[in-house]
């Protein structure tokens, strides 16, 4: 099985220079742990629910978390995935990674992300198919 078989497509996907608010906002919004950060269309970062918790418990009681900027929380340069990269391959690597998304990338472009949850559920239908 193939990633472009479990990916979800179009992700969600917030830019550098939003704030945290906005971020957490869209988090709850769609149900989702992980964004991917986008400058001038390109990826540059991810952001996690674990990334604002981190940013939030840094500053302690001392400020408002929300008007932190993305830039501040995300995570830099993060690893990425091909379309065409094998499940087991995604499985391994986001296990040894200790992280819970890969975004797939194509020619540059993002084009999807892949969660944990997705990988574990793709490894459970390739099973029963068999």
């Amino acid at each position: 099985m193939k990633v472009k078989d479990i990916m979800r497509r179009e992700p969600r996907s917030i830019e550098v220079t939003a704030s945290l608010g906005a971020a957490h906002e869209l988090m709850h919004e769609h149900r989702i742990r992980h964004l991917p950060v986008l400058q001038g269309g390109r990826l540059i970062g991810v952001l996690s629910e674990r990334d604002i918790l981190g940013f939030r418990a840094h500053l302690g009681f001392t400020g408002d978390w929300k008007q932190g900027l993305v830039s501040g929380a995300m995570t830099r340069s993060p690893q990425t995935a091909g379309p065409e990269d094998s499940l087991t391959e995604i499985a391994g690597r986001l296990a040894e990674a200790r992280i819970g998304c890969l975004p797939i990338v194509e020619h540059g472009a993002l084009i999807g992300i892949v969660t944990l949850s997705d990988v574990l559920a793709g490894e459970v239908r390739n099973a029963m198919s068999r």
